[in-house]
């Protein structure tokens, strides 16, 4: 009932997970639109019933979006004081497979409300079996992590087997894979759980993204990583190839209580001599190139990004529990009309929360943006383009990250839901493309003003060649050569 109301009241948006155990886990979209108006566009409880049909439908970012989640969303952020997202899973019985096995980006709390689900939880993947998998993405799109192999040909095993009932918990550690279903014999219950994801790797609070920012920012080459661009996913390549133990000390999230504002200085020259101790780890010349100064300096910047990141979290939920309050308000006032589905007025229609949460994105976005800013010191982070007649600009069009042209395999910035999240643009046709997101998710259809370029399409003249051997260096000014004579 819950559930049904919270569709009904608002312009909500869900996706419906795949069901093969040997395959990565991927969703397609849940809203069935009936027409063009505002009301034929709106997803409803129907939708998704209708989607419980074929797989488990999850709602992300569900805490910002539904006013009586928003109280134990902010309740997480306070006790760990640290960012959060809670999702919701909703999953019918009788499903042999209701998520494939993969992994998260974030340590998640999950708590079982309605219905039954079984759960097991592996150990994570050996890192430097596929080096160039992302750990806290493995079984997700294209990645497969094949239930029936993934024990013997990943090293993992199996260390928790349970089913959890309505009121239950359990606590699942970023990359660590797991898979559910619902196919115990005599479950009648719809299963719903939620899960508090602790965003600690999504928002730059772990060693390897604050090592990355430090080196930007006393601009020494990362010879031992790579993954220097923004574009580049700092969890693949190299960095899985080192010893397992260095490996964990990268991924290790910044420890709890850093971003409380009574942490003391104590506590910010523990995590810059942590920060500089395994980067020594990783590539003793490059960390010492560095500098003291530049660790703390970095470790500060990052405690003071994290810290405007929880004061964005917890205004958002504080936002979304006031919207709450007046919804219920309204509905009081109303309860004696009978109406088969809430009719919304324009002053509600205004106070969405599709319109309410990307105010809030919109200030993660800008707190991004200000830290990746910050970390190159104000050095120039794309070269001059091209007019199209051989001429070097000065400078790009303020707007070149909308207007650009975009090809498949970039990787960009979609917006999902008001917020734009990292992802790779795998279809491009006429104005419209279509992208897989970071986690694995898919988008189809987006507009080009919903797709943000993070650098400009390479130019014929801005080869970089510092990274060629000899060889290849030889055969790329011969071919330069030739097109000279042309």
């Amino acid at each position: 009932d819950d559930l049904a109301k919270a569709v009904d009241a608002d312009f909500l948006d869900a996706g419906r997970g795949t069901t093969d155990n040997r395959k990565g886990w991927k969703m397609t979209t849940v809203n069935n639109p009936r027409g063009q108006s505002f009301e034929e566009a709106r997803m409803t409880f129907e939708d998704v019933q209708a989607a419980l049909e074929k797989g488990t439908v999850v709602f992300n970012s569900a805490g910002a979006h539904i006013p009586k989640l928003a109280g134990a969303s902010l309740a997480c952020v306070d006790a760990t004081a640290l960012p959060n997202a809670l999702n919701m899973y909703v999953t019918a019985p009788g499903k042999r497979t209701s998520a494939p096995p993969h992994t998260d980006k974030q340590d998640v709390l999950v708590v079982q409300t309605s219905g039954k689900k079984h759960w097991r939880v592996y150990s994570p993947p050996i890192p430097s079996i596929k080096p160039s998998a992302d750990m806290f993405a493995r079984g997700k799109g294209d990645d497969n992590l094949p239930l029936f192999s993934f024990e013997k040909d990943f090293g993992c095993e199996l260390l928790l087997e349970t089913t959890l009932e309505a009121g239950d918990a359990l606590f699942v550690p970023a990359a660590f894979p797991h898979t559910t279903d619902t196919a115990e014999e005599g479950l009648e219950e719809t299963s719903i759980h939620l899960t508090f994801g602790v965003d600690t790797h999504i928002w730059n609070l772990d060693y390897l993204q604050v090592r990355r920012l430090a080196y930007r920012r006393a601009q020494v080459k990362d010879t031992a990583l790579g993954q220097t661009e923004d574009s580049d996913n700092p969890y693949v390549g190299a960095v899985n190839e080192l010893p397992r133990e260095t490996v964990a000390d990268l991924m290790e999230a910044l420890p709890m209580g850093l971003l409380e504002d009574t942490a003391d200085a104590g506590l910010l020259k523990d995590v810059s001599a942590n920060l500089e101790r395994i980067a020594t780890a990783v590539d003793e010349k490059t960390a010492s190139e560095v500098g003291s100064a530049v660790w703390l300096e970095t470790s500060e910047r990052v405690m003071q990004h994290g810290r405007e990141m929880l004061d964005i979290h917890r205004d958002m939920y504080l936002a979304a529990i006031e919207e709450g309050r007046l919804r219920e308000a309204e509905d009081a006032m109303t309860s004696h009309i009978d109406k088969k589905r809430k009719q919304l007025t324009p002053e509600q229609m205004q106070r969405l929360s599709v319109f309410r949460v990307k105010t809030y994105f919109d200030k993660i976005g800008e707190s991004n943006t200000n830290l990746m800013a910050w970390s190159y010191a104000g050095e120039p982070k794309v070269a001059p383009v091209s007019d199209g007649a051989g001429k070097k600009m000065g400078g790009l069009p303020a707007d070149w990250a909308f207007t650009m042209p975009v090809n498949v395999g970039d990787v960009v910035e979609a917006d999902l839901g008001g917020a734009f999240f990292q992802a790779t643009v795998t279809r491009a046709s006429g104005n419209t493309y279509d992208v897989q997101y970071f986690d694995g998710d898919r988008d189809t259809g987006l507009d080009r003003s919903m797709i943000k370029l993070l650098k400009p399409p390479a130019q014929e003249d801005e080869v970089d060649t510092s990274t060629m051997t000899p060889k290849q260096l030889k055969r790329w000014k011969k071919q330069q050569e030739k097109k000279n004579k042309k």
